[in-house]
């Protein structure tokens, strides 16, 4: 019968019989086995040793220990140990299961998505040195099954070690008087986090081939860092809520989760070390909804999945074919639209501001930085390269579809430039934003929205200038044009730093940058006519003097390849 089984999972999908042939062999087992029961064994004993020991006979104090001592040592961590009238020692077991719940929820954690973002990176990587990527390509099963595969597969060993862990984790959840189905729920927010990161390390794998075999080094270095930052956030003992944008960040660390199981079980916030009650001062548009644990767990999952589902339509993408973009022009819209109306909810937030207008305005700062970070992304995702685009330029007439409308090509071609398109992904965000700044609770909205629109503005100017880099013949275009964009943004405010050109001072130069929103706050007065009119007409000529300029060349480079073509066959 487990033949049998076998058979069916094999004939629905070859990939991960394929894998997990290679990978559940008894050494690798064996060894995942001893490492899981090591961890539990080394846990429990760790714990063990904080408990009281009969055999000392001072005064003994213990955090899970349940008397209030006296003098200088009043604290949720140094509690007196006592015993009850049979002389047992008086425990609160209930918080010692908690802790041993909350430890292995994080060694899970990290043991999951460091350990499996590695593997599947490393064995991409073999795959690709191999060449038997390019053979699993002309595979006839979607790219989905084999990236399933892949998913479910490389990481085997990992499954195995995790469930290993699992009777204990449950064990120990259950003693904490933790509620069945929030457990449940915590699991399933594992299995959702896993498809988020390993989606996305599969997606930097192939975009990333470059990199060699640094690139598994690399992209787990990245998950570890921002489980390691996360998880300090929410074990702080206090409000881990900054009540900014950055809060989106928390939405993918699915170890948030937990401020709700240890809600459940009422245990104080000052011994449980979550300040689960900040859940109720996290706020989206204004509406709380994270005071009700289904609904903010909802919105959790919900938030997952709308970015596996961008993730793996550009995964798929790129997986069938290298050298494509890492996202279609046509998706780009859809992502551009998802992640201004998600990361925008964050700003209405009451934060411990006295003033409500200020700390909006500082949470538009924040915006603007996810906004220019997320633009960069863009340029980098939707740039094609030299050949690229002159097979473009050389071959576009010969498609009736193009001929008829160069405009809908520079949309929605796959190989035209990208200005056009980031121009259009950035004013979908400019659009959306138009509405907000004029409901929220700012001073002056509209000087707000002129910062915002100068810094789209600046940063269809990078994507032109990017674009322009990646038509010269260099050793590693992409690179050189990360670059100069990176000093493009960054050199001109420290110039000014360093020369003390400060807003208050002169607010022209900083109008020129990306930074100019902080720039406006308590400088208005110094808004004139002629200081707005002239930096805005001064983007604009560059734009199109750049696009211009790329349009003669490739039009030049089209003419020059066909020329070539004709001289050639001639002969």
């Amino acid at each position: 019968m487990l033949v049998t089984y076998i058979d069916k999972i094999g004939d629905l999908n070859p990939q991960l019989i394929r894998e997990l042939k290679g990978r559940f062999k008894v050494r690798n087992l064996s060894i995942a086995a001893i490492i899981a029961v090591g961890i539990q064994f080394l846990l429990l004993i760790a714990f063990e040793a904080e408990l009281p020991i009969d055999s000392i006979t001072t005064p003994q104090y213990g955090r899970y220990c349940t008397a209030t001592p006296s003098g200088r040592y009043r604290s949720y961590n140094h509690l007196s140990c006592i015993k009850d009238l049979a002389g047992n020692w008086v425990i609160n077991w209930q918080l010692w299961w908690l802790d041993i719940f909350k430890v292995l929820s994080v060694v899970g954690l990290f043991i999951l998505l460091i350990a499996g973002t590695y593997l599947l990176i490393a064995d991409l990587s073999k795959e690709e040195n191999r060449g038997t990527l390019n053979f699993i390509r002309l595979s006839p099963h979607s790219s989905q099954n084999i990236l399933l595969g892949k998913i479910l597969g490389v990481p085997s060993i990992i499954y195995f070690l995790s469930a290993i862990l699992c009777p204990l984790h449950l064990i120990a959840g259950i003693q904490a008087r933790i509620s069945p189905s929030l457990i449940l729920a915590y699991y399933l927010g594992i299995i959702i986090s896993c498809a988020f990161f390993y989606s996305l390390s599969l997606l930097f794998g192939l975009v990333s081939s470059g990199l060699g075999g640094f690139q598994a080094f690399l992209c787990s270095g990245l998950v570890l860092m921002f489980l390691f930052i996360t998880t300090s956030i929410l074990f702080s003992s206090h409000d881990f809520i900054s009540h900014t944008p950055l809060d989106w960040l928390m939405l993918f660390y699915p170890g948030t989760i937990l401020a709700y199981l240890v809600e459940s079980t009422y245990i104080p916030v000052k011994t449980a070390d979550i300040d689960y009650e900040t859940l109720q001062q996290f706020a989206w548009y204004g509406k709380q909804f994270w005071n009700n644990s289904f609904l903010g767990i909802s919105f959790i999952f919900v938030n997952y999945g709308v970015w596996i589902y961008w993730i793996n339509q550009s995964l798929n993408r790129r997986f069938r074919n290298p050298n494509a973009t890492w996202i279609s022009k046509i998706n780009s819209y859809g992502i551009s639209a998802s992640f201004i109306i998600i990361s925008t909810g964050f700003i209405f937030q009451a934060g411990r501001w006295e003033n409500i207008e200020d700390h909006i305005f500082a949470n538009m700062i924040v915006l603007q930085m996810f906004i220019i970070a997320f633009a960069c992304l863009l340029m980098v995702a939707l740039s094609p390269h030299r050949q690229t685009l002159y097979d473009w330029a050389r071959y576009r007439h010969q498609n009736p579809e193009n001929s008829r409308s160069i405009l809908r090509d520079l949309i929605l071609g796959e190989k035209s430039p990208s200005p056009l398109a980031i121009a259009l992904n950035v004013g979908i965000m400019f659009v959306y934003l138009l509405p907000t700044a004029l409901i929220a609770p700012l001073d002056n909205p509209l000087a707000v929205l002129l910062a915002l629109f100068m810094t789209l503005n600046m940063l269809i100017i990078y994507a032109v200038i990017g674009q322009r880099i990646l038509l010269f013949k260099l050793p590693k275009p992409a690179l050189i044009a990360t670059a100069v964009i990176a000093v493009l943004m960054i050199v001109p405010p420290l110039m000014f730093a360093i020369l003390q050109i400060y807003p208050n001072e002169a607010i022209t130069p900083w109008l020129f940058t990306i930074f100019n929103l902080a720039a406006f706050h308590n400088n208005l007065n110094m808004l004139t006519m002629m200081s707005v009119i002239f930096p805005l007409l001064s983007q604009w000529g560059l734009i199109a003097l750049g696009s211009y300029e790329m349009s003669k060349c490739l039009q030049k480079s089209g003419e020059s390849e066909t020329k070539l073509l004709l001289n050639s066959s001639g002969r």
